[in-house]
């Protein structure tokens, strides 16, 4: 009997220790952290994008506005300026909007994500008076 007795006691013993403990809370929130580092690099990169689309925009409305330019070669500018940026793709840049007085550029684009349950668009546009 008092062996059957120790053998419990050292057996419940046994489960209230902490061995493991930190591995198993390590598993809980390592993938935690690890979404919301994830997170916080894809909002610098969308501002980054946002940023690079606004920039786009208004080199864009500079070009198309300036002495004996077309719209159509701001829209170029700013294409060919997001190009070379690499972290925006599906690039669409529009001149809706412009008439004769004034240069609208506006541009369309997605944002590389690399959280698969994310797709990210920035939509940005700039105008400018047309030099005469």
């Amino acid at each position: 009997m008092q062996r059957l007795r120790a053998f419990w006691q050292r057996r419940l013993a046994r489960m209230h220790r902490d061995d493991g403990i930190s591995t198993l809370e390590f598993f809980v929130l390592a993938p935690i952290l690890l979404i919301v580092l994830c997170a916080a690099v894809q909002m610098g990169i969308w501002y980054l994008g946002d940023a690079a689309a606004a920039t786009a925009a208004r080199k864009g409305a500079e070009t198309g506005s300036s002495y004996q330019s077309t719209p159509a070669e701001g829209a170029a500018r700013a294409h060919r300026w997001l190009a070379g940026i690499g972290i925006v793709r599906d690039v669409n840049v529009s001149t809706a909007g412009s008439t004769g007085e004034k240069v609208q550029i506006t541009v369309d684009a997605q944002v590389m994500n690399f959280l698969p349950f994310l797709d990210i668009s920035i939509h940005r546009s700039a105008e400018d008076i047309v030099e005469q």
